[in-house]
């Protein structure tokens, strides 16, 4: 009877253990587009690089209605990959032919450093996905400086949770992908 009364209060126990827990979420930018590269200068893509504290798939976010300074991770919900990892596989996909020109030689590279990468609310139910970055386009056949350019990207998170943040990321990566094309375009050094 006492190992009866043990065992029920140990199954009790552990279910009352893992049913507290949230249902554990993973998100990335969805599905990417055609497989067909983008029109466009062959261009190398870098790998993204990013911030120390960037190097996680922790979902951040900020509470800028208490103190922006703090950076805090959804506990339930996580990126497939660090962000700049995420970053590098998509702009690849979409960036001046990026997806055709590894391993062979091209005349201009695309380095880019992320800085931010987060969710902030400006209170409990406004949010906007925030992003970052210094994006550095090497002509390998000029003697001229590198051309850079600061960008920041933000858009309205349609929710204002995880989920939320996940699909202002994602409209995010397409504007970024559009921006650098157009960058691209617009500097002229690319085209052999």
């Amino acid at each position: 009877m006492k190992t009866l009364v043990i065992c029920l209060a140990f199954a009790l126990l552990t279910g009352c253990v893992s049913g507290s827990r949230p249902a554990s979420e993973t998100y990335d930018f969805g599905i990417a587009g055609s497989a067909t590269a983008p029109p466009g200068p062959d261009v190398f893509i870098a790998d993204v690089r990013a911030a120390e504290w960037l190097g996680t798939t922790d979902m951040l976010y900020r509470l800028a209605y208490r103190n922006p300074r703090v950076l805090t991770p959804y506990s339930a919900s996580r990126w497939a990959g660090p962000p700049a990892a995420m970053l590098t596989i998509r702009l690849r996909q979409s960036v001046g032919n990026g997806a055709i020109v590894r391993g062979k030689t091209v005349r201009c590279g695309l380095t880019l450093f992320l800085s931010e990468f987060s969710q902030v609310f400006a209170d409990a139910k406004d949010s906007r996905a925030v992003l970052h970055m210094r994006a550095t386009l090497i002509d390998a056949a000029a003697t001229g400086p590198a051309r850079v350019r600061e960008i920041r990207l933000e858009r309205a998170a349609p929710t204002p949770n995880a989920a939320g943040a996940a699909a202002a990321f994602a409209d995010i990566a397409a504007a970024l992908a559009d921006e650098l094309n157009a960058w691209i375009r617009e500097a002229g050094i690319c085209t052999n």
